[in-house]
């Protein structure tokens, strides 16, 4: 029964988001988080002679103010959304809800503000979160206890009620006023370099540049890469082109430290758990499964976007830059084998075995398919041989807007049509047709949609010249024609 297995394991599978906020905040708090003041406030206020708690009692109640309402209501949207299809009145699973989003917040705030404070080493958060989470994944999987299983059932508060739910709630707001009463140990040097990187984080988000972001988060959470790559490569004398570029992107591959190694890997269970509840049903999921594989090709195309960072060079080499892209893509491609393996693997888990062979073969090209998306945006942001500011200056209010808007959700959009090649083998398993024969077709498709980006990337410099050489012929005639009938007059 739908309504009995939703009973019995979706506390679990929220407790398990509750867990992973735990592992964010420890993370966020060791990295100098979670306040963020400006750099004036920094230099003046926390240097005056005052009272240190006193001075950050404002910041730290707006903090949790934010945090609480966009818990509260994040959680309030799905409750609603689950009180059309669960037991209970909508206005009841709101209400849980909300009260479910801003105990998952409290959490969070918790974890980092402790973290901050205790001055935690880096190991010791990263090793107490990633427990957390794993305890919680095998209540998931197993049906154990879990740390944040009866936390995940105040979410069902809409349905049924328990009162030991309510431990977590207070245990949250406990451990929050204790780092309330703890913020004079709250390092003067990490708020610096917090507030420095968050002001050009915020600039870089109104700018919508995706690339500045993605590295400023890197510095918020100082993350470095390796000094020594995880294996060394075989230094070859003879290379082709190809072998020199693949050589390229391992050498950054290879150097990708642990963190980031981990999140890639969550992101892919991610999205191999969202495309399993898309199978069973849940069609909104294939959403979360198009972001998922979004971010986690924004991580593995790193290859691609140094290069794009470095356009000057890469215009110097006797190669077309289109034809040097293309060839970027054939080392991420292969170092997604691994998370493409770990998706799977969730997939089947939360499936059952009989889901074994249709994901086998629909894993790693659904993988690679969907992280499209992230190829587009990067190449998106290299530099436009063809344009020229005059005419970018020159455009209307409206389509400017509607061009920036495009220009935002396209990437997510090739990203949300690639990972959508579940819906085949679902249409197949609901008609009562063979799933595997229908996984084999969705994978072709998906391997044509991996060909037709790979040539988009490969020709895209030419086809914007010659448009953009057709409009000024355009222009050009045009322009002679009116000069030849003011001569006439």
């Amino acid at each position: 029964d739908a309504l009995a297995a939703v009973a019995d394991h979706g506390p679990a599978a929220l407790g398990l988001l509750a867990t992973l906020a735990v592992l964010l905040g420890l993370r966020g708090g060791v990295n100098g988080g979670p306040l963020a003041l400006e750099a004036a406030d920094v230099a003046h206020v926390m240097l005056a002679p005052l009272d240190r708690r006193r001075a950050l009692a404002r910041p730290a109640v707006q903090r949790l103010r934010a945090v609480l309402f966009a818990g509260a209501g994040a959680g309030a949207v799905a409750g609603q959304l689950a009180g059309r299809r669960l037991p209970g009145s909508i206005l009841a699973w709101l209400g849980s809800g909300a009260l479910y989003g801003a105990a998952v917040a409290l959490w969070w705030l918790a974890a980092a503000l402790l973290a901050h404070t205790l001055r935690v080493p880096r190991w010791l958060a990263t090793l107490v979160g990633v427990t957390l989470v794993a305890w919680q994944v095998g209540a998931v999987a197993r049906g154990i206890p879990g740390p944040a299983t009866s936390l995940g059932d105040l979410a069902f508060w809409g349905w049924r009620q328990h009162a030991a739910d309510l431990t977590g709630l207070v245990l949250a707001a406990a451990l929050v006023a204790v780092g309330m009463m703890m913020l004079r140990r709250i390092s003067l040097e990490a708020l610096a370099r917090r507030s420095s990187l968050v002001a050009q984080l915020r600039f870089a988000v109104t700018m919508q540049d995706l690339r500045t972001v993605i590295l400023l988060r890197r510095q918020l959470n100082q993350e470095r890469t390796r000094r020594t790559p995880w294996w060394r490569l075989r230094h070859t004398t003879r290379r082709s082109p190809l072998q020199t570029v693949w050589r390229r992107g391992w050498h950054g591959l290879l150097r990708f430290p642990t963190g980031r190694l981990l999140r890639m890997a969550a992101l892919a269970a991610a999205l191999g758990y969202a495309e399993a509840a898309v199978v069973k049903g849940t069609t909104t999921a294939v959403l979360v499964a198009a972001l998922a594989a979004f971010v986690l090709g924004l991580e593995v195309m790193e290859p691609l976007s140094q290069e794009v960072d470095q356009a000057d060079l890469a215009d110097g080499l006797p190669v077309d830059r289109g034809e040097l892209m293309a060839r970027h893509l054939v080392a991420p491609t292969v170092a997604l084998v691994p998370f493409a393996v770990v998706a799977g693997a969730v997939t089947v888990l939360t499936l059952g075995s009989d889901a074994l062979v249709p994901v086998a073969i629909l894993a790693l090209p659904l993988v690679v398919a969907g992280t499209a998306g992230s190829v587009v945006s990067v190449v998106r942001d290299a530099p436009d041989p063809a344009s020229t500011n005059s005419q970018e200056v020159f455009l209307p209010p409206e389509m400017a807007g509607f061009t920036t808007t495009l220009r935002t959700i396209w990437p997510l959009v090739v990203s949300l049509l690639g990972v959508s090649a579940v819906l085949l083998p679902r249409a197949a398993w609901r008609a009562g047709d063979s799933v595997d024969a229908a996984a084999i077709r969705a994978a072709v498709g998906a391997l044509l949609f991996i060909a037709l980006v790979r040539y988009w990337v490969k020709v895209r410099d030419h086809v914007r010249r010659r448009i953009r050489a057709f409009m000024n012929e355009g222009r050009e005639y045009t322009a002679a024609q009116r000069s030849s009938r003011s001569e006439t007059s």
